[in-house]
C-alpha cells in the first residue's frame, strides 16, 4: 500500500499546473517565491502539516524550495517542543525562567500577517471579507465551502457567504470562477434524476453526488423551491408516490406478504426501497429482529440467533476445548472453526474482549486495529522519555510499540516522531 502521506503524481501535476499559471509559466516556491528549475529542486508540501492532521489532497499541497521547507520542519520540531511543555505544565510541573521553552522566530509572515489583519475586525463587513476572498482565490485559484471551515486557511466564517452572496455560486461568479460543474436546470435535473432510476430501481439520498452525474439535493430545491424534502423530490419529479419516510406495521407487514408471495423467502438484504420493502430500520422498530418480521409475515425464518441462549454459547464452548485449555492464537482463527459468529457473541456478550473474560479464553495475539495520534505520539512519547533507544522496526510492535504502518500514518518514515522526542528527551536534560 502506498504512503498515505505522499501526493499521488496526478495531485502533483495539478500543483505543477497551478505554479505554472500563477507564475506565468515559471515554477516558484510559494513562500519565498523563488524560481525552481528542476523537480530535484521542488518539495511537495502539505500546508496543514500531515503530522496535524493534514490531508494528502489537492487544495493541501504547496511547491516550496529546499530552505523554506527546512524551516517549515522546524517549526514542525518546535510545535512538538511547545506541546511536551504544556502536557508538563497540565502535570503540575512548575517552570522556572531556565525551563522555559522559547518560541522559535521562523512564522511564516504571511500566516501571521493575515492572523493579525483578519483577528482585528469583530464584524466583518462585505469590503473585508471580499478582500480576504480576493487573496485566497488569488493564491489558490478557486474556492470551495470546505475551505471556510479549515483554520489554517484563516477565511471568515462560511456563513458570510450566504449573507453577502446567497450562495457559494454567486460569490465565484463575483470572482470570476468558471462554474466547472453541470450546467443544471429544471429539464436537465429532471433528466438526470430519470435515468438514474431507470438503472438503478430507486434512489435515495446518499446517491445525489456528481460522480452518479446528478445535482446535490440542495442544488435541485434551488431550481425546484417547491420541493423541500427528498421524499417531495421523488414524488413530484419521478412519480415515485411508493415511497415511505416511515413505515406503519401494517404496512410493513402487508409489503412482506407481497414480496413472499413473489420469491418465497425474505431476508435482511431484500429489505429496501427498491424492493417495495421496509428498510431495516423500520424492521427493528416495529418487530425488533429480522426472525419476527418473518414469523409475523409467515416467512421462513433464518438463523435465529435472538433464540440463542448464552447458555448454549457456553456448552459450545465446552464442546469446542474439551478438556484443553481455554487458549486461542487470534481472533480470526478462533470464529474459523467456532459454531457462531462473531456477530453473534458481541450482541450476547457487547463485545469480543467481555466473551473472552467470562469463558476464560486467553487470546495469544492482540493486534491494536487502529491508532490515533494522540496514542502514537503518547507511546512513543513514554518510551523515549523512560531513558530507552529508538528501536528497530521489526520490533515495535512485540515492545509494544504502534507499527511502523501506524506509525507512517501520520509521520513520513516511522523514525521521525521517534527523533523528535528524542530531541526533546536531549534538550530537557541538558536544562536539567
Amino acid at each position: 500500500m502506498a504512503n498515505q502521506r505522499d501526493f499521488s503524481d496526478s495531485i502533483k501535476l495539478e500543483v505543477i499546473k497551478n505554479n505554472l499559471k500563477k507564475n506565468s509559466g515559471s515554477i516558484c516556491c510559494e513562500i519565498c517565491g523563488n524560481r525552481l528549475n528542476s523537480i530535484e529542486e521542488c518539495h511537495f508540501d502539505h500546508i496543514y502539516p500531515y503530522a496535524k492532521g493534514g490531508k494528502s489532497t489537492l487544495d493541501n499541497c504547496q511547491i516550496l524550495c529546499e530552505e523554506c521547507n527546512l524551516r517549515k520542519n522546524d517549526k514542525v520540531l518546535q510545535d512538538f517542543m511547545l506541546e511536551e511543555k504544556a502536557k508538563q505544565f497540565l502535570s503540575g510541573v512548575v517552570f522556572t525562567d531556565e525551563k522555559q521553552i522559547e518560541e522559535d522566530p521562523v512564522v511564516d509572515a504571511a500566516v501571521e500577517a493575515s492572523v493579525s489583519k483578519h483577528s482585528k475586525t469583530t464584524r466583518m463587513t462585505k469590503e473585508h471579507f471580499d478582500e480576504i476572498v480576493k487573496d485566497f482565490i488569488d493564491k489558490n485559484g478557486d474556492i470551495h465551502t470546505i475551505d471556510f471551515a479549515r483554520a489554517y486557511n484563516n477565511l471568515p466564517s462560511v456563513h458570510y457567504v450566504k449573507e453577502y452572496y446567497g450562495n457559494l455560486n454567486n460569490l465565484k461568479k463575483k470572482f470570476n470562477i468558471a462554474d466547472i460543474s453541470f450546467n443544471w436546470n429544471r429539464e436537465t435535473i429532471k433528466q438526470a434524476l430519470e435515468a438514474f432510476v431507470a438503472v438503478h430501481g430507486d434512489i435515495s439520498e446518499k446517491d445525489f453526488k456528481k460522480k452518479n452525474g446528478l445535482p446535490s439535493v440542495p442544488c435541485i430545491m434551488n431550481y425546484y423551491p417547491e420541493y423541500t424534502s427528498v421524499r417531495e423530490i421523488k414524488k413530484g419529479i419521478l412519480g415515485l408516490s411508493s415511497v415511505h419516510t416511515k413505515w406503519t406495521k401494517e404496512e410493513c407487514i402487508e409489503a412482506g406478504h407481497k414480496f413472499v408471495e413473489r420469491n418465497g423467502k425474505i431476508t435482511e438484504k431484500d429489505c429496501t426501497s427498491k424492493n417495495g420493502l421496509p428498510n431495516m430500520a423500520s424492521i427493528y422498530r416495529h418487530f425488533g429482529t429480522i426472525s419476527a418480521y418473518q414469523l409475523a409475515i409467515n416467512a421462513p425464518v433464518s438463523k435465529a440467533n435472538e433464540y440463542i441462549t448464552k447458555e448454549m454459547i457456553e456448552e459450545a464452548v465446552i464442546d469446542f476445548y474439551g478438556d484443553r485449555d481455554r487458549v486461542i492464537a487470534s481472533r480470526s482463527s478462533f470464529f474459523g472453526s467456532f459454531k457462531y459468529t462473531l456477530d453473534l457473541i458481541t450482541k450476547k456478550y457487547t463485545s469480543f474482549d467481555v466473551f473472552c473474560e467470562e469463558m476464560g479464553i486467553t487470546v495469544l495475539k492482540v493486534k491494536k486495529p487502529y491508532y490515533s495520534k494522540k496514542e502514537v505520539d503518547d507511546a512513543i512519547h513514554n518510551w523515549i522519555f523512560s531513558g530507552k533507544n529508538i528501536p528497530k522496526s521489526k520490533e515495535l510492535t512485540s515492545l509494544g510499540l504502534p507499527s511502523s504502518s501506524s506509525i507512517m500514518k501520520f509521520y513520513q518514515t516511522w523514525r521521525e516522531p521517534f527523533v523528535l522526542y528524542k530531541k526533546i528527551y536531549d534538550e530537557a536534560n541538558r536544562n536539567k
